[in-house]
């Protein structure tokens, strides 16, 4: 069986072992070609990863818990440079890496990457490996490289699963000069300033959502946005009252401290939660100069509370974990 597509089989009636009753398990199919790696439970898509050279960005979507609906929004009307999960860059030595002003995914900032490394494994889990360049096109300039490793764990037998996302970056000869729109208070400030970096566009209504943070949940939204500062960040979904699912972005204390800076938006279909590890202040890296970034998403298929979010921060930050 080729590397390019590997499917797995379980069985789709009990088995009478002994004295030892099977639970059913659904079955579980690899599906790649040269643009996407998608695993899906029978017919239904757990989650896809795109690198399709056409499009502006590597992500993930959808983003499901047992094939139900996606908790992942792509390329919206109102935002068409939201790549459901994914990242970017804002300005990069004033080079717009984020919007697509040229034309439809085409930014001033253009970013590519080589053709990724994928293993897959018949549990559900896999590795992708990739590297990526950001150049500026007017001036083309190599602003920023980028390796970049994801490990999506197996599923647990209640669905939730891992999506580890470590990237590590080192500036182009001229340095890096990682900046965003100026935030409320600064000169030229915006209500929307601060955003850059991992993000994840959240599934608009008719699902219902909630979200916290590690410190508590989040029900006060200036302007339609929050700002909490914690070690993560979560929303949760519901139809009719019952859950459907949740989604939780952890950040490595390395990334932008213990209390990492977050930027989220709840208005009506616009729903976002971003890393906002430039909010604070804009970076400038060297010529050369290199910085790591190290994320968690985790998908449940219950709610998440405060409590059980820093729980699940802190058993990602023990050793070995």
């Amino acid at each position: 069986m080729s590397f390019a597509f590997r499917t797995f089989r379980r069985a789709a009636r009990p088995l009478l072992v002994g004295w030892l009753l099977l639970p059913v398990v659904a079955r579980a199919d690899w599906q790649r070609d040269d643009r996407t790696l998608t695993w899906k439970q029978g017919d239904k898509t757990v989650w896809s990863f795109s690198f399709d050279p056409s499009r502006g960005k590597v992500f993930f979507d959808p983003l499901t818990l047992n094939g139900g609906p996606s908790l992942t929004n792509f390329r919206p009307v109102d935002h068409p440079h939201h790549y459901a999960l994914w990242f970017s860059w804002k300005y990069i030595n004033h080079t717009n890496y984020w919007e697509e002003q040229v034309g439809p995914g085409i930014s001033a900032g253009k970013t590519s990457w080589t053709a990724p490394v994928i293993e897959t494994k018949p549990d559900g889990s896999a590795t992708i490996s990739l590297a990526l360049t950001y150049t500026s096109r007017a001036a083309g300039r190599i602003d920023l490289v980028e390796y970049r490793e994801i490990a999506v764990s197996a599923p647990a037998a209640d669905g939730s699963y891992r999506i580890d996302w470590k990237a590590s970056f080192m500036a182009g000869f001229d340095g890096a000069l990682l900046d965003r729109t100026p935030m409320p208070g600064e000169p030229k400030g915006a209500v929307n300033g601060g955003y850059a970096g991992f993000s994840i566009r959240l599934a608009a209504p008719p699902l219902a959502i909630s979200c916290l943070s590690t410190e508590k949940v989040i029900t006060e939204w200036p302007g339609s946005r929050s700002r909490p500062n914690a070690p993560a960040v979560a929303t949760n979904f519901s139809e009719g009252g019952k859950d459907v699912g949740a989604v939780a972005l952890l950040s490595d204390p390395k990334n932008a401290g213990e209390q990492a800076p977050w930027y989220l938006i709840n208005q009506g279909e616009m729903r976002f939660m971003c890393a906002a590890i430039l909010a604070p202040k804009p970076r400038q890296i060297e010529a050369g100069g290199q910085f790591e970034l190290n994320y968690r998403v985790v998908l449940s298929p219950v709610g998440w509370t405060p409590a059980t979010l820093a729980a699940a921060h802190t058993a990602w930050m023990k050793p070995g974990k």
